[in-house]
C-alpha cells in the first residue's frame, strides 16, 4: 500500500467533507484532531504490519487428485475416472501471534462440498501454545497430513480411511508445542457417535461414519484426543489415543470408545519404512446393539463391533538417490501390506441368546505394489495394483466381493500440493 499516497487522499476528503457538509464550522483545531487520528491509525499499521495489510500476511495454499480406477468386483467392476478431490486452504496472521488455518474440500468434480478444518492458533511459546474451532483429530500420521503426494498409493490406505477416518474432524479446544525432539497435541473436543438421527458405528468401516461435518451437531458425549511425536533419524515415532463416549442420551451407559496408533516413519539412504499398528474398544455393545434393535427412529447398525485392529506396513525405495544420481526428479517403487479388521470382535449380543450378525468379508488383507513418479516434490504420477483377500470362506457360487474371494483393482492418479 502507497501510504503517502493514502495519507494525501485522506487529507483532501476531510477538507472537502469540512466545505461541502452545511452549517460546518471550520473548527481548525478538530480538523487537526481528525488528521492526527488518521496519522496514528497509519503508524499502528505500518508497525504491526510492516507497512503491509492484512491481505499481504495472508497466503492461499490446497491440493487435489484424480483417480483412474479398473476393478473386477461384482457390483463395482470396469473402469472409472473420478475428480477426487480439490482443495482450498488458508493461513492467515492476524496478528503476529493468532494464526487462523482453514480448509474447504470440493469432493467428486466439487458435487460434494467438505469443510475439513477451521481453527485459530494462539502462539504463546514454544513449548506451550493453544488452539480453537475445528481441528482435526491427531490419530496417525497421516489425518492431520493428508495431501495425495505425502503417500504413494493413488488411494489413502485403508488403514487410514476404514479403522481412522481421514479427514476425521471435531470441533473444541486444546495445546499443542514442542520441546527439543518431542512434540505434542491434546483437545478437547465433541465425540463420535455410535448411534443418533444421523451418524453410527458399524462393522464395514467401525467408526467412520459416526463423526460428521460440524454443522449443528447434537453434542452427545465429549472426547479427549492427543498425541506425541520424537524425531528420529530421516524421520518420525508417535503415539496417539482417543478416548470419550459414544452412546449419548440413547443408552444408559457411556459406551466408551478408546483408540490408540503407534507409528514410525523413517527414511535411511534411497530406503523408506511406514509401520503403524492400531487397537481400539467399545464398551456397552449390548446396549448399542438393542437401542438400535428396537428402533427409535435412530441411523444405526445392530452388529456395532466390539473392537477394531490394523497393521500396516509400507517399504519405498528412491531409485535416483539409490544410483547415485541428483536430480529433482523421483522415482519411487514400493510395496503396502494392510491387515484390516474394523469387525476384530463382535460386539456383545444384541438380545440374549443371540448375536450380531457379522459378514467375514469387513475383515479383509490388502496387497499393493506401485510406483510414484514425483517431478517435484510437490507433483505426484502414481500406479498401483492392489489385491484384497475378503475374510471368510468362498462358498460355491461366489463373485468376486464375496467372503473368500479376491478383489484386484488398478488405479492410476494424479496428485499435486500448491
Amino acid at each position: 500500500m502507497n501510504y503517502r499516497k493514502w495519507f494525501s487522499f485522506s487529507i483532501a476528503m476531510l477538507m472537502l467533507f469540512a466545505i461541502a457538509t452545511p452549517g460546518f464550522a471550520a473548527d481548525v483545531n478538530e480538523l487537526e484532531r481528525r488528521l492526527n487520528i488518521v496519522s496514528d491509525e497509519l503508524d499502528r499499521m505500518k508497525s504491526s504490519s510492516g507497512g503491509e495489510g492484512l491481505l499481504s500476511r495472508t497466503t492461499v495454499h490446497g491440493y487435489g487428485e484424480t483417480h483412474w480406477k479398473n476393478s473386477n468386483e461384482v457390483g463395482d467392476m470396469g473402469s472409472y475416472v473420478d475428480q477426487h478431490r480439490f482443495v482450498i486452504g488458508v493461513h492467515s496472521e492476524i496478528t503476529d501471534w493468532i494464526h487462523l488455518n482453514a480448509e474447504i474440500d470440493f469432493e467428486h468434480a466439487a458435487s460434494e462440498l467438505e469443510f475439513e478444518f477451521g481453527h485459530l492458533d494462539f502462539l504463546v511459546s514454544e513449548e506451550l501454545n493453544f488452539r480453537a474451532g475445528t481441528m482435526l483429530m491427531p490419530m496417525g500420521n497421516l489425518n492431520e497430513f493428508h495431501e495425495p503426494n505425502r503417500f504413494y498409493t493413488v488411494e489413502r490406505p485403508d488403514f487410514h480411511v476404514k479403522l481412522i477416518p481421514s479427514t476425521w474432524q471435531q470441533a473444541g479446544f486444546g495445546v499443542h508445542g514442542a520441546t527439543g525432539d518431542i512434540s505434542y497435541r491434546a483437545y478437547l473436543t465433541n465425540a463420535v457417535s455410535a448411534l443418533d438421527l444421523s451418524r453410527k458405528f458399524r462393522p464395514r468401516d467401525f467408526i467412520r461414519k459416526g463423526r460428521s461435518q460440524i454443522t449443528g451437531l447434537t453434542v452427545n458425549n465429549m472426547a479427549v484426543s492427543a498425541r506425541v511425536e520424537k524425531k528420529v533419524p530421516g524421520g518420525q515415532a508417535g503415539f496417539s489415543i482417543y478416548t470419550g463416549g459414544t452412546g449419548g442420551e440413547f443408552i444408559d451407559d457411556n459406551a466408551n470408545l478408546t483408540m490408540t496408533v503407534l507409528d514410525y516413519k523413517t527414511k535411511r539412504g534411497p530406503w523408506e519404512w511406514d509401520l503403524g499398528v492400531m487397537k481400539a474398544w467399545l464398551a456397552d455393545t449390548d446396549k448399542l446393539n438393542a437401542a438400535c434393535a428396537n428402533g427409535r427412529g435412530l441411523a444405526c447398525s445392530d452388529n456395532i463391533p466390539k473392537s477394531a485392529f490394523g497393521l500396516l506396513g509400507t517399504l519405498a525405495v528412491h531409485v535416483p538417490e539409490l544410483m547415485g544420481k541428483k536430480t529433482i526428479h523421483d522415482i519411487i517403487p514400493f510395496i503396502q501390506y494392510q491387515k484390516i479388521r474394523p469387525n476384530d470382535k463382535l460386539g456383545d449380543a444384541s438380545v440374549e441368546g443371540g448375536s450380531p450378525a457379522s459378514n467375514p468379508k469387513r475383515n479383509f488383507d490388502v496387497f499393493t505394489f506401485g510406483v510414484a513418479y514425483k517431478p517435484h516434490p510437490m507433483v505426484a504420477l502414481k500406479t498401483s495394483y492392489r489385491s484384497e483377500f475378503k475374510g471368510g470362506t468362498e462358498e460355491s457360487g461366489a463373485v468376486n466381493g464375496d467372503a473368500g474371494t479376491t478383489v484386484n483393482v488398478f488405479d492410476f492418479g494424479v496428485a499435486y500440493q500448491y
